[in-house]
């Protein structure tokens, strides 16, 4: 007979005592809680962070936006005068800026901008440029800073502006009237175009390019409008700034100087055989028709004239005068085998100066072509078979010489004039650039 232990089945024996899981519940019901508390504090936290951030960053950008605007009106102020016309206070330069003379402190100091209270506040500096001097400046570049600020953020902005060398827009730029004459002229290439601050004529159909504009009237069909237009920039080419860069000096009293090449200066030396082809009198000096570049004259040489220069049949077409020439008063050629001498030893700028007077420039007869800059401080005629690249600058200023009469620059008789726009001049620009830009 079999046994009776009180118990049938051991794993009914522990059944009961496992079945029951609601502990288990909630432990699993406490950590979600658990970390959904601790996940929600994280992203409130992190949510906090991110707004302080973002204001943070707004308001660094409000503040960069308002130093920039700083730097805008500095380089306004510098471009433009009180009236919006150009040039503005960089006509003369940077050093009165640099000393403080002509930087008003009311102007760029902790000025309030826009509802929130922003304020810019901009200083000038020299930049590094070697002078040994904070106040003077010899590289034509200075530092700008701009503090922006703003609910207590500040940024600085550094520009570096230049102010670069003249380049025209223009193959005719002028301060005075501008005739262009002849049915075989033409004015060509990509700036192939006139500007004057006065009146512009032309007489039959000579071909401008990229037309004909005029502060004055504008009158013929290379007209780009009857006139009006807003005046440009005639920078003017002082003669006396060119002495230093001269091979030789041909003084108003009949002497000639040679610079050396080792800085020193020779006087006396109009009794060489060079210079035979030289004359002088109270009319300036005049260049013999029978002089023979290289042998009679200099030839391949910067040459600089105290007084008036006159030549008839001067060069030729197989040995065409070679110079640079500058001169204090008035330049007349007739029948002229002239080219401009760009001498490797000087800067292209300087390279680019062909022919360049105080008073007036007149040429009848241009024979031969070459390239370069021709600049008067008072009128300019050019005619003649020859083509010409590069531009002309006329400023209208004196009226004490009638070597061309009246107060037209006139450019004609078959004279084809090419400009691209890629001649510098050894002037300065009326207007400053930015070089380079950070935030600091």
């Amino acid at each position: 007979m079999p046994r009776d232990y009180g118990c049938q089945n051991r794993d009914d024996r522990q059944t009961g005592h496992l079945s029951n899981q609601n502990g288990i519940a909630l432990v699993t019901g406490l950590v979600l809680m658990l970390i959904l508390t601790l996940l929600s504090y994280t992203a409130i936290k992190w949510a906090a962070s991110d707004i302080a951030r973002s204001a943070n960053y707004a308001e660094t950008l409000q503040a960069t936006y308002i130093a920039e605007a700083g730097i805008h009106k500095a380089i306004d102020y510098l471009n433009y005068d009180a009236s919006g016309d150009s040039p503005g206070e960089v006509s003369n330069g940077f050093d009165d800026e640099l000393d403080g003379t002509n930087w008003p402190a009311g102007t760029f100091t902790s000025i309030g901008i826009g509802s929130d209270g922003g304020t810019y506040s901009i200083v000038i500096e020299d930049n590094t440029d070697g002078d040994g001097s904070t106040v003077l400046d010899v590289d034509n570049s200075v530092v700008l800073k701009s503090t922006g600020t703003i609910a207590g953020l500040s940024v600085i902005i550094e520009t570096v502006i230049y102010r670069p060398l003249f380049k025209s827009q223009y193959a005719i730029l002028s301060e005075g009237d501008v005739g262009v004459n002849g049915n075989s002229t033409s004015i060509t290439g990509t700036n192939g175009a006139v500007h004057t601050n006065s009146d512009f004529t032309q007489a039959g159909t000579p071909t401008i390019n990229g037309g004909a504009n005029a502060s004055g009237t504008c009158t013929g069909a290379e007209c780009n409008s009857a006139g009006g237009v807003s005046e440009e920039f005639v920078p003017v080419l002082e003669p006396s700034d060119y002495e230093q860069n001269a091979d030789y000096i041909f003084n108003d009293d009949g002497t000639i100087d040679q610079k050396n090449a080792d800085g020193t200066t020779t006087t006396g030396v109009e009794g060489n055989a060079l210079f035979s082809g030289f004359s002088h009198n109270n009319q300036g000096w005049r260049v013999s028709n029978s002089a023979v570049a290289g042998t009679d004259i200099p030839n391949q040489a910067f040459l600089y004239f105290k007084d008036d220069l006159t030549a008839t049949s001067i060069g030729s077409a197989a040995t065409p005068w070679e110079i640079t020439l500058v001169v204090e008063k008035t330049i007349s050629f007739g029948n002229a085998d002239v080219i401009n001498w760009k001498d490797p030893d000087i800067s292209p700028d300087l390279q680019n100066l062909f022919l360049v007077a105080e008073n007036d420039i007149k040429i009848t007869g241009m024979n031969q072509n070459t390239q370069g800059l021709i600049a008067a401080k008072d009128q300019i005629s050019l005619s003649g078979g020859a083509s010409i690249e590069g531009y002309l600058i006329s400023n209208n200023l004196t009226t004490s010489d009638n070597t061309v009469n009246g107060t037209d620059t006139i450019v004609g008789g078959g004279i084809t004039l090419t400009y691209n726009g890629d001649l510098v001049a050894p002037v300065l620009s009326d207007k400053v650039s930015i070089l380079t830009w950070q935030k600091t």
